[in-house]
């Protein structure tokens, strides 16, 4: 359960125009960048809260059409030239992925690193109702968020327990996976207490996380088809 009021859009955006957005690592997150290299990942992808993109951007390297949303035109605009450059097919779009129209197009996987954990509790099933509607049957889906356990250490705004966890997919997803993963940050010095968590050697906090790993099942009959 949330303890603080989640950033606004205008709060996310006037983070990327600054490059200050601390889970901005460079690389994907290393608990779904693994998922990534083991070949997880099938057929059309939906990065849900891309940022500026780098978690699609190593999808479609492997050969995979990558729609990448975010609430934030800066990170999009950074992706999309990103994705240029790059010469992979990723696609990027500012929207907020509670009111996601996709045009009747359905995908393959999704992945969410971090978002869930950034909406407001009373959002949270408006936001795994969109899901539902765009993974098909059969379509899998991989979520790293904040993790509310004893002794976690994390910002105290997000937190989700494995009982709300286990809520919000109880409709419509069988899962698979639901385990202790860690979720990198870049905090400068002297911003909170987080600034004193251990670092790495490429100077990133390792925060506490879940990592999970569902199936998406068909509603009335409670099976994959």
């Amino acid at each position: 359960m949330s303890r603080h009021p989640q950033p606004s859009a205008r709060e996310y955006e006037r983070l990327y125009q600054q490059r200050r957005a601390p889970w901005n690592l460079g690389e994907p997150q290393p608990a779904l960048r693994e998922l990534v290299e083991a070949g997880w990942c099938t057929g059309t992808v939906l990065d849900a809260g891309c940022g500026v993109g780098e978690l699609a951007l190593a999808v479609a390297a492997r050969g995979h059409h990558v729609l990448g949303v975010d609430l934030a035109p800066s990170a999009i605009r950074s992706a999309s030239e990103q994705a240029v450059a790059r010469g992979l097919s990723a696609h990027f779009r500012a929207a907020d992925i509670t009111e996601l129209d996709t045009g009747g197009e359905v995908f393959d996987t999704v992945l969410d690193s971090g978002l869930l954990h950034s909406l407001p509790e009373s959002v949270q099933s408006t936001y795994l109702a969109v899901l539902r509607r765009v993974c098909r049957i059969g379509g899998r889906i991989a979520v790293l968020c904040f993790a509310d356990r004893p002794d976690a250490r994390t910002p105290d705004s997000g937190r989700l327990s494995e009982r709300r966890l286990r809520e919000l997919f109880a409709d419509g997803w069988a899962i698979d996976e639901l385990v202790p993963a860690e979720i990198f940050g870049i905090i400068p010095d002297g911003v909170s207490e987080s600034s004193t968590w251990p670092r790495d050697a490429k100077g990133r906090t390792p925060m506490t996380g879940w990592r999970l790993r569902a199936r998406r099942v068909d509603d009335a009959q409670n099976r994959v088809t």
